[in-house]
């Protein structure tokens, strides 16, 4: 394997160089958004929640039969016949779950494009240089108190309801 030993050093220039010209810059706000809210939102997330809809009524039945074979499995009643059932069912059920998930996807992709668009703008005109999802934050515990005034819920629901 071939080493690059400038590599490291010349990286190391450049980051400090750009911690240096980050200084003598104003700093940028860090804001949240509530992803979920303004997914939900969203004039087109009607359509996902019918995706939504079609798919548990699909994936409902496969799981209640295969927790009735599960149980019998566990028990150590279940006959050779139930057990390839049962791993038949698993298969088809990651396979409807992939389907669903799939069709859900392409569903929300140009909701959270328009999203992503919006809340670009509302960040750049409000001085944000970092928005964290609200929830992913809090959840991880990367974020342990935000002010109200960072939320940029708000002004990006407005900027939807204005498209």
């Amino acid at each position: 394997m071939r080493r690059f030993p400038l590599l490291a050093p010349s990286l190391a220039g450049l980051f400090l160089s750009g911690l240096i010209s980050a200084q003598d810059r104003p700093a940028e706000k860090i804001g949240y958004l509530n992803v979920r809210a303004a997914v939900e939102a969203h004039a087109g997330f009607g359509w996902v929640r019918e995706i939504q809809g079609q798919a548990q009524g699909e994936l409902k039945p496969l799981r209640e039969e295969l927790q009735g074979l599960e149980a019998k499995i566990l028990s150590g009643s279940a006959t050779q016949e139930e057990q390839q059932a049962y791993r038949s069912l698993q298969q088809k059920l990651q396979e409807v779950e992939r389907k669903w998930t799939e069709r859900q996807n392409i569903a929300l992709a140009p909701i959270t494009q328009e999203i992503e668009r919006v809340l670009a703008r509302v960040a750049q005109q409000q001085g944000f240089g970092l928005v964290f999802d609200q929830e992913v934050a809090a959840q991880s515990g990367l974020v342990v108190y935000a002010a109200s005034e960072l939320d940029l819920t708000p002004a990006v629901l407005a900027g939807m309801a204005k498209r």
